[in-house]
């Protein structure tokens, strides 16, 4: 899954440093990353080659370019930090480069991968609080934790993660599969959704297949979790079994397709990025 990278390793806590030239740098204009691009693919920038492209800083030295570097820690991987730049929404990208979203941080390198969507993760939920919900006055950036504080009445946000539980619905030796309206790859995959107020993870799973296939479940068992930056979510995964009667009863507003696919019709998934393929191929290879 997406944020096992052994041999790598994860450093998320919070610090606050001086970038290097080679340290990642993700330019977040509200919405989007801004990426590197060529024939091969997307690749995230360094701090280096982002002060190279800046043509406002024509006729600065490296040293005194990156003295004057906005970018701010976030993360590291094996050492190597990621920094977040903030752009205006009106930024142009610079030749070669291209604003775009989280998904193309998929077809990276396990680090670029893991590193560039939890990075734009915490950019996203920066820029969604560039001011105060509870009194309307600009924010700053904590300086002891990930946080944002509200200078005059105090308010504090942490960083947004919303819990969402997706289930490998097993019915004999038939897998409850769907299609999400909105995900823009045609495969099946499973019935998922986010957990309400004031419901348990259990609860949850319960409830969302219920409503998207209109079946009920039994003998729910946790399978495990793994961050999900492109929804800043925290996925929990499940197994169950069908409970009563197999007659699927599609929620047409939230799936194009569901139904009951059998073991030998599914074709391999590959499990390397989300925990959604993992219970499939759980499944498939039993």
């Amino acid at each position: 899954m997406i944020h096992e990278i052994a041999p790598h390793v994860l450093d998320n806590q919070f610090k606050i440093q001086d970038p290097k030239l080679d340290d990642y740098c993700i330019v977040y204009n509200g919405s989007k990353s801004l990426l590197k691009k060529d024939e091969s693919g997307y690749a995230i920038p360094t701090v280096g080659e982002v002060l190279a492209a800046d043509v406002k800083a024509a006729g600065k030295s490296t040293e005194e370019k990156l003295a004057d570097f906005e970018g701010h820690y976030l993360l590291n991987i094996d050492g190597r930090a990621f920094f977040l730049l903030p752009v205006a929404e009106d930024f142009m990208a610079p030749a070669g480069y291209e604003f775009t979203g989280n998904r193309a941080f998929r077809g990276m390198n396990p680090v670029e991968r893991m590193g560039g969507a939890t990075a734009a993760h915490i950019a996203h939920w920066e820029a969604l609080n560039k001011f105060c919900g509870r009194c309307g006055n600009i924010t700053i950036r904590g300086d002891k934790e990930r946080s944002i504080i509200c200078p005059k009445c105090g308010n504090i946000v942490y960083p947004r993660i919303s819990p969402v539980v997706i289930v490998a619905v097993h019915n004999g030796d038939k897998l409850l599969m769907a299609h999400n309206i909105d995900n823009p790859n045609p495969r099946l995959f499973l019935i998922s959704g986010f957990v309400e107020v004031g419901e348990s993870l259990e609860q949850a799973a319960h409830r969302e297949v219920l409503e998207e296939a209109g079946v009920k479940i039994k003998n729910l068992k946790y399978f495990g979790s793994q961050p999900w930056a492109f929804s800043d979510s925290l996925i929990a995964g499940f197994t169950a079994e069908l409970d009563g009667d197999d007659t699927i009863h599609r929620q047409e507003a939230e799936l194009s397709e569901a139904k009951w696919v059998k073991r030998e019709d599914i074709p391999p998934y590959e499990t390397d990025v989300s925990i959604s393929c993992c219970l499939i191929e759980n499944f498939r290879n039993k």
